[in-house]
């Protein structure tokens, strides 16, 4: 996707949770020349859990290579929301002037006053289709399914997980071969961050976000946890 360079660059704030396909976004995002000014984290260290022969344990992600990514040098401000101190995370925003709050993985529900801080929209990207797929592992729920259409949405936040109105979605194009986790939170972070700069880019002209349609049949059973 090609950016006008001539645009003014909106201001947003970028929450994620160190994961790898919140990094994986970031990078996409930096690749097309569109960086937030703020990064956020959440109070705690994010940690990865792995299984080795003793069992499982965890792996602080401060030590992985997605955290490395994350903290590479760069101009970004890195800030901290603990759900205790969210009103001073939305002053934060106020004073950064922050237009747009974009969430890619995040541990959860964000209260109206920081949603509020975003002068114009607050919006999650969801690696899959909604409304199927809700819940923290998307990605890993279709592999398990092994999912034929796995896709990404962009959605305006609410006081539901997961099921605010749709700003934009789209299916990743189908590739031979089997999918691997890595791959596939790749592709949907490239595809998301698409639709994020084309929300972007769109927003003056008016978005026409479209409510989630009821999860019926099978699509029911897609939705295990909250994310």
């Amino acid at each position: 996707m090609e950016i006008d360079a001539t645009r003014r660059e909106p201001r947003f704030a970028l929450l994620l949770n160190g994961s790898n396909f919140a990094c994986e976004v970031l990078q996409a995002l930096r690749q097309s020349n569109v960086c937030p000014r703020l990064l956020v984290l959440p109070e705690y260290p994010p940690a990865m859990k792995a299984t080795t022969r003793a069992g499982p344990s965890t792996e602080m992600l401060t030590q992985t290579s997605p955290r490395s990514r994350l903290l590479q040098p760069g101009t970004i401000e890195i800030a901290y929301a603990p759900r205790a101190q969210q009103v001073q995370c939305a002053h934060l925003l106020r004073q950064h002037r922050i237009e747009f709050i974009l969430v890619a993985c995040w541990p959860y529900l964000i209260d109206k006053p920081l949603l509020e801080s975003a002068t114009k929209a607050a919006i999650n990207l969801h690696p899959s289709l909604l409304p199927a797929y809700r819940g923290p592992d998307p990605i890993g729920a279709q592999l398990s399914c092994a999912e034929p259409h796995p896709g990404v949405s962009l959605h305006l936040l609410n006081a539901q997980f997961d099921q605010g109105d749709i700003v934009a979605q789209a299916e990743l194009i189908p590739e031979p071969g089997i999918y691997d986790r890595a791959s596939l939170e790749r592709r949907c972070a490239i595809l998301g961050s698409e639709l994020f700069i084309g929300a972007l880019n769109g927003y003056d002209a008016g978005w026409n976000p479209v409510p989630q349609p009821p999860l019926t049949g099978d699509l029911a059973n897609t939705t295990a946890n909250e994310c």
